[in-house]
């Protein structure tokens, strides 16, 4: 048994919230295997300060009152600027707060190893705590938002390549991501290893024999920004439809793009044909998966770390369609798992989705393939006997 101490600023603060739920499957996945895991999250209104979930101790600090504790779960860690006042004010005492949390973990439940979840602030203060192994070695895991963060450069660079390069094990949540952190700190070429997060998979092996929408249902998943490549998707929409493709096209989420989409889709002539549920909860995405024929993501350039979603639809026994971009190959095999657009080619996701929606044989064994593929890769078991592997080599145990 080994005792693991996880620090991080983004955790489920109930259940059934899905901020850092990937975090949470992970440490309950290493207490399952028989393992101590205590988690270092900060506080947020409502949530307890202490409690035991599925064997992992979880211990929120607090590092404001109520009104100011509104840095945490927000993301404003990682924007490049903080439009919230009051959420600026808490950030110097999130730190200073997590920092000594960290510090007094360390000190009452002498871990093994110390994992941290994103370098910034977890991975960084984590090393300052922990005297950058002088006392326990401190493992970092980057997920995505802190990788973009070393592409600034300046301070901020600086610092990630510092944080990085103390720590006693790099990982990254894709391949795509790894190499980006190689090249962003070159002395980790080699050293930075890919281990993915877990999904949920019990969750959707309860809504995948859910009867699927008449017309086929064309779904998309996301925030509706740029990056997502939702109007291309929109376009593609219109061109099936001028093909005579009966078919219908669910979007669901939200963001300062959609009224543009909405405007896209009725000069299309297809507004009548699209679904705006606006954002669904995580209790319920596995609905939406296993009642469309195809879900679709479209992204644009490197913003994709991974695409989850895409596997999360797999799971629910549903075809999936996605570009080139980011990480996605890695849960999109073309031909293989499900199939891959040009990114930003509208013409050519009409026709790939005509292909799927067309072919029920074909959908049925990049299905197949592709759950056997998310299963054996993304399963709590698999990510957490990879990084028990890397726990046992940074602290010197024999596995």
């Amino acid at each position: 048994m080994m005792r693991i101490l996880v620090a991080t600023h983004n955790y489920p603060r109930c259940a059934g919230d899905h901020a850092g739920s990937f975090v949470a499957r992970l440490a309950q996945a290493t207490a399952a295997a028989g393992h101590e895991v205590h988690v270092i999250a900060p506080h947020a209104p409502g949530a307890p300060r202490s409690e035991v979930v599925e064997a992992v101790r979880v211990r929120r600090f607090r590092y404001a009152p109520d009104a100011l504790e509104r840095v945490a779960y927000r993301g404003d860690l990682h924007r490049r600027r903080v439009f919230d006042p009051l959420a600026l004010l808490g950030v110097p005492a999130l730190l200073a707060s997590f920092a000594l949390a960290i510090r007094r973990a360390i000190r009452e439940q002498r871990p093994d190893v110390v994992h941290a979840h994103w370098w910034f602030p977890a991975g960084t203060l984590s090393g300052l705590a922990a005297g950058w192994g002088s006392s326990v070695p401190v493992v970092i895991t980057c997920h995505g938002s802190d990788v973009r963060l070393l592409d600034r450069g300046g301070m901020i660079g600086r610092l990630g390549a510092r944080t990085l390069g103390k720590a006693a094990a790099v990982t990254s949540v894709s391949q795509f991501l790894m190499h980006d952190v190689e090249r962003a700190v070159p002395s980790l070429r080699g050293r930075v290893r890919t281990v993915y997060m877990p999904l949920d998979t019990g969750a959707f092996d309860r809504v995948r024999d859910a009867p699927r929408a008449t017309p086929p249902r064309i779904l998309f998943v996301g925030n509706f920004v740029p990056s997502k490549g939702a109007d291309v998707l929109v376009d593609a929409f219109a061109r099936l439809r001028s093909r005579g493709v009966d078919c219908t096209l669910r979007m669901v989420g939200g963001g300062g793009e959609e009224r543009a989409l909405r405007a896209r889709a009725a000069a299309a002539g297809v507004a009548e044909a699209v679904e705006w549920p606006g954002f669904v909860s995580h209790d319920c995405i596995g609905a939406e998966y296993a009642s469309s024929t195809v879900l679709v993501l479209p992204s644009r350039g490197t913003g994709e770390g991974l695409g989850l979603v895409l596997a999360e639809a797999l799971l629910c026994g549903t075809a999936v369609i996605g570009t080139p971009a980011g990480g996605i190959p890695e849960v999109v095999v073309d031909g293989q798992t499900g199939l891959l657009a040009r990114d930003g080619d509208a013409g050519h996701l009409a026709d790939q989705l005509a292909r799927l929606l067309g072919d029920a044989a074909l959908r049925r064994r990049l299905v197949d393939a592709g759950e056997r593929h998310v299963r054996a890769t993304f399963s709590p078991e698999a990510s957490a006997a990879a990084f028990e592997a890397i726990y046992q080599d940074v602290a010197g145990r024999d596995p």
